[in-house]
């Protein structure tokens, strides 16, 4: 054991008085940039432009790498490496690194880097990277970014961003991102996005999404030509796509298509399918009216061209319970023109949600299907009437059983 501690002294002291010998007189002779070089290395012959083919020390110091180097601190290179860089701290190369660098804290590359770089906190080049990245904290790149990017927390190309990019926080794009980014926070593309944008607060493209923008809370674009799917909202300065969530949002809306609960479009021409659809054409009407189910019933209206829908709440009473029940009523439908703005044939669906409250002879809740048709007449522009009869099939929600069918008679007032 002795023997062998002793020969792991005389080893290591070796290497300390090689690197510290060695060292001036490489700057000296080869014109090196300073710094201390406690390593042993095999190297070619040539004077000028120098390659080292294998290096072994604690931290080393030269100037180009054509082969494997392992240092126990860090692994400087001034120009060029071509092969394995592997160091307990980090390797730097001034130029361009091509090949495998492993580096537990980061892998930092002046111009370029082609290959594999795993880094414990960062991989960082000044201008391209083209590979694979695996660090802790983030993949950085001042110019493009290419092939398979993995980190804890930020991936980010201040031009472009090319392939696979996966990230524990954002994926940033300075101008164009090709491929998919996936992130725990939010994908932002300073330019077009032509590809899969996929997380769970935020997707943002600056320009043009040409793919699928998949958010759990929102999707933001300057003009979709592809998919932006949420679970609450999204936004499209031009929304020339598909945007499908719980509110949809564009300004325009040359050929595209919402579809949620919420839609809105400063476009009049806009496609749109939704409980509430808004438009610059959409009038917004209140609705007042009784009949022989439901004996008060107050309604908004939101009615184009030809399509309309409508949110109600109603009391109910006599037909389908001895006491009062509330429900809450929504209707879309069709209103066909018999005399311009006089006169209207009104066709229409509704689905019912009935709370039965206090009659202990009902179950506590049931729903109905109301399909009804009906003539409103519009003696002024803001106010109408209107006559409407059709039927109600309801139904319990345990079991979805027949409970009873009424049919339904109303009569009503429309303002606005």
């Amino acid at each position: 054991m002795k023997k062998h501690s002793t020969n792991i002294r005389i080893f290591l002291s070796a290497i300390v008085l090689t690197g510290i010998i060695s060292s001036p007189i490489h700057a000296q002779e080869y014109g090196l940039k300073k710094g201390r070089n406690i390593s042993l290395s095999i190297k070619g012959q040539q004077t000028d432009n120098r390659k080292t083919y294998f290096n072994l020390g604690l931290l080393s110091n030269y100037q180009n790498l054509n082969g494997a180097s392992i240092n126990i601190i860090s692994d400087v290179v001034h120009q060029r490496t071509s092969g394995f860089q592997l160091s307990g701290f980090v390797n730097i190369v001034g130029n361009r690194s091509s090949g495998m660098q492993m580096a537990g804290l980061a892998n930092i590359s002046g111009i370029k880097s082609h290959g594999l770089r795993i880094g414990g906190l960062f991989n960082i080049s000044g201008k391209s990277t083209f590979g694979a990245q695996f660090s802790g904290i983030g993949n950085l790149a001042g110019n493009n970014q290419k092939g398979l990017m993995v980190t804890g927390l930020l991936n980010m190309g201040s031009v472009d961003m090319k392939g696979i990019m996966i990230s524990g926080m954002a994926n940033i794009a300075g101008n164009e991102q090709k491929g998919i980014a996936i992130s725990g926070l939010t994908n932002v593309s300073g330019g077009n996005m032509h590809g899969a944008q996929i997380t769970s607060l935020m997707n943002i493209s600056g320009t043009t999404n040409e793919g699928l923008q998949l958010a759990a809370l929102s999707n933001v674009s300057v003009t979709n030509k592809g998919l932006q799917l949420s679970g609450l909202a999204n936004y499209a300065g031009d929304n020339k796509g598909l945007q499908l969530g719980l509110t949809n949002v564009s300004n325009k809306c040359g050929k595209g298509v919402q579809i949620g609960l919420l839609n809105l479009n400063g476009d009049s021409c806009a496609r749109q399918i939704g409980i509430v659809n808004l438009k610059p054409q959409t009038r917004t009407q209140i609705i007042v009216s009784g009949g022989n189910l439901n004996k008060t019933n107050l309604a908004v209206r939101f009615k184009n061209r030809l399509i309309y829908t409508q949110l109600g709440a109603s009391m109910i009473l006599g037909e389908l319970s001895d006491k009062v029940s509330v429900a809450g009523i929504y209707r879309t439908g069709l209103a066909f023109p018999l005399i311009k703005d006089r006169l209207h044939l009104n066709t229409d669906i509704g689905y019912c949600h009935i709370e039965t409250l206090d009659n202990s002879n009902l179950p506590d809740r049931l729903y109905a299907i109301q399909p009804r048709v009906g003539l409103e007449y519009n003696p002024h522009k803001r106010f109408g009437v209107f006559i409407a009869g059709g039927y109600s099939w309801e139904r319990t929600y345990k079991n979805n059983q027949a409970h009873s069918k009424h049919p339904i008679v109303e009569a009503g007032l429309v303002f606005f």
